[in-house]
C-alpha cells in the first residue's frame, strides 16, 4: 500500500491555462495527477505522449478535448480514454483527474506545432 499526502504532490504550471499536481507513486507503471485548465492546453498546436496512456475524469467543469483532429464536448463526470501517440488539446474550465500507465514524464512528452 502507498499513500501519497496532498502535501507531496508535485505543482507544476504549463503557461497561465494550466496547473497540475502530480502524485507519483513508487510504482514506475503507474501515477495520476489532478488538473486545472482555465482555456487552452496547450496555447498552440497540439501534444501527444509517446509512451502513455491516460485515461482523465472531468471531476469539474466543461470544455472541449480535441483528440486527433476531432473535438468533443465534455462536462463532469465525463470519462476520456486515449492511447499514446494520440494527439490532444483541451479547451475550458476544466478540473481533470488523469492516471497514466507508464508513469507520466517530461521525457516522453511532445508539443506539436
Amino acid at each position: 500500500m502507498e499513500i501519497i499526502r496532498s502535501t507531496d504532490a508535485h505543482r507544476s504550471e504549463n503557461g497561465p491555462a494550466y496547473t497540475a499536481h502530480e502524485y507519483r507513486t513508487q510504482d514506475p507503471d503507474l501515477n495520476i495527477a489532478r488538473v486545472e485548465i482555465n482555456g487552452r492546453v496547450p496555447a498552440e498546436g497540439r501534444m501527444r505522449n509517446t509512451k502513455v496512456k491516460e485515461i482523465v475524469y472531468v471531476e469539474s467543469g466543461k470544455g472541449t478535448v480535441t483528440l486527433q483532429g476531432t473535438p468533443q464536448d465534455i462536462a463532469e463526470g465525463d470519462v476520456i480514454f486515449y492511447d499514446r501517440n494520440e494527439e490532444v488539446f483541451w479547451e475550458g474550465e476544466l478540473v481533470l483527474i488523469i492516471a497514466c500507465t507508464p508513469a507520466w514524464s517530461l521525457e516522453q512528452h511532445e508539443m506539436l506545432p
